[in-house]
């Protein structure tokens, strides 16, 4: 299997990985993310966090990271195009914004889920953290 193929068979298992948790319902996502994190509520609550603010602190840095990690592939998938650094930086953020868009109105249909623009804008900002990052590295290396 050539690069860009591989690449974009990486990006697709993340968004198919994406697709699936968000597919969970609400009881599902919410008993999933307290059994991966409950060591981490053991050690904080006693310090004043509360359960409910701690999972939704936890919830929003998973989408963040998601799409962090999602923006890291899409990008080295266009990275394997002939074409302008600037245009595969504007693709691969269309493309991620145009994921997360497309998985929160997904989420709308999920019984127990609720689709919001402040995930869309979450998700958007952890793939324009990972793209932009690279862009930046990409940019300085070349005028060096």
């Amino acid at each position: 299997m050539n690069k860009r193929r591989q690449r974009w068979v990486l990006a697709f298992l993340w968004m198919t990985m994406i697709f699936l948790l968000s597919a969970q319902s609400g009881n599902e996502s919410a008993n999933l993310s307290t059994s991966l994190f409950k060591p981490l509520y053991d050690l904080l609550i006693p310090f004043g966090l509360s359960e409910n603010v701690l999972s939704l602190i936890i919830r929003k840095t998973a989408h963040f990271i998601s799409y962090l990690i999602l923006g890291i592939l899409v990008y080295r998938a266009m990275d394997t195009y002939d074409i302008e650094t600037s245009q595969k930086m504007y693709l691969s953020l269309l493309l991620c914004f145009g994921y997360a868009i497309s998985d929160e109105i997904h989420q709308l249909f999920v019984p127990g889920r609720s689709g919001t623009m402040i995930d869309v804008l979450i998700d958007g900002l952890g793939s324009a953290t990972s793209i932009i990052f690279i862009y930046v590295k990409k940019s300085k290396g070349v005028k060096s």
